[in-house]
């Protein structure tokens, strides 16, 4: 029996497909040129890194490895230089007092008080 999600993915399918970009000849993948970075608004990935999708597996806990991501190439225009003057990646790196030699973590904040009175678990 389908689900009433299922029931409304085919029902919306055709109107979906018409104002779809991609198609059989022209099918969207990581090195499609509206996946790639390439300086315009598009693309985010870089081609290379990252994951593919998985099988959730309830009995286990679930956890992504983002070491393969290249977070330093990818994303489009506006996640880099930011769009009408406000944000991008550029901007928040120069403000921002963690970078590569001093990074954020657990050790940087004195969360013993917290600990002690049973707020959080480290």
């Amino acid at each position: 029996m389908q689900t009433c999600l299922e029931k409304k993915g085919i029902e919306s399918r055709n109107e979906t497909l018409v104002r779809n970009d991609y198609s059989k000849t022209d099918e969207y993948s990581d090195k499609h040129k509206n996946a790639l970075s390439d300086g315009d608004v598009k693309g985010k990935g870089t081609g290379h890194g990252g994951h593919t999708h998985s099988v959730p597996d309830c009995t286990k806990p679930s956890s992504i490895d983002y070491s393969n991501f290249d977070t330093e190439h990818g994303g489009g225009a506006y996640d880099i230089e930011g769009r009408n003057g406000v944000g991008g990646r550029n901007f928040l790196k120069a403000i921002s007092v963690y970078n590569e030699n001093f990074q954020y973590g657990e050790t940087l904040v004195d969360t013993s008080a917290n600990v002690n009175d049973g707020q959080i678990r480290i």
